[in-house]
C-alpha cells in the first residue's frame, strides 16, 4: 500500500500479496519407511523424488524417477516420526484422499500389495454420486480413493432440503 495514498492499492505481485499456490504435500505416518515405499509405488506408481534422513522418504506419481518430480500434483511424503491414524473409524480424525481413474483397479492393487479393504468403490448414498473407496494400507493408516469425474461443481454441495 501506498503510504501517501492509502485508498490507491499498489499493484502487488504474488509473492508480495503472500497468496496460496495450492497444497504441496501429504505425510503420512510409515513405521517401516521401506515397505510403505514399496506399497505406494506399486499401488500408485509413484517413484521415489527425495528423502529426508532416515525418517522420510518423498513420492510422487510418475513412470520415471524424472516425470515424477516434474509432475505439479502434491507430493506424498512417507514419515516414521509420526503416529498412525489406524485407531479412529473410517469417518473419524484424519484420513488421505487419492484421485483414481480406474477406481476399482487401484482399490484391487491395494488389496494384492497388502492393503484392507474397508469399504470396496460405490456412488455415495447421497445426491452427490461420487464414487469412493476406503482401505488402510499396510502400516494401517485409513486412505480414501475417489474416482476423478465424479466429482463435479454441480455435486460437490449438498445441502438439507429446503436451504
Amino acid at each position: 500500500m501506498s503510504t501517501a495514498n492509502p485508498d490507491v492499492k499498489e499493484h502487488l505481485s504474488a509473492a508480495e500479496e503472500g497468496t496460496v499456490a495450492g497444497i504441496g504435500y501429504v505425510r503420512i505416518p510409515a513405521h517401516d519407511l521401506d515397505e510403505l515405499a514399496e506399497f505406494y509405488k506399486s499401488t500408485f506408481g509413484m517413484q521415489q523424488i527425495g528423502g529426508f534422513l532416515d525418517f522420510a522418504i518423498m513420492l510422487n506419481v510418475g513412470k520415471t524417477a524424472d516425470e515424477a518430480i516434474a509432475n505439479r500434483a502434491p507430493r506424498l511424503i512417507l514419515d516414521r516420526r509420526m503416529k498412525s491414524n489406524q485407531q479412529f473409524g473410517p469417518n473419524d480424525n484424519n484420513c488421505w484422499t487419492f484421485m483414481t481413474k480406474g477406481i476399482e483397479h487401484v482399490i484391487q492393487r491395494a488389496e494384492e500389495n497388502g492393503a484392507t479393504i474397508v469399504m470396496r468403490p460405490y456412488s455415495t448414498v447421497s445426491q452427490t454420486g461420487m464414487v469412493a473407496g476406503k482401505f488402510r494400507d499396510p502400516a494401517g493408516n485409513h486412505i480414501d480413493l475417489m474416482e476423478i469425474g465424479t466429482d463435479t461443481s454441480e455435486r460437490l454441495y449438498l445441502r438439507s432440503p429446503g436451504k
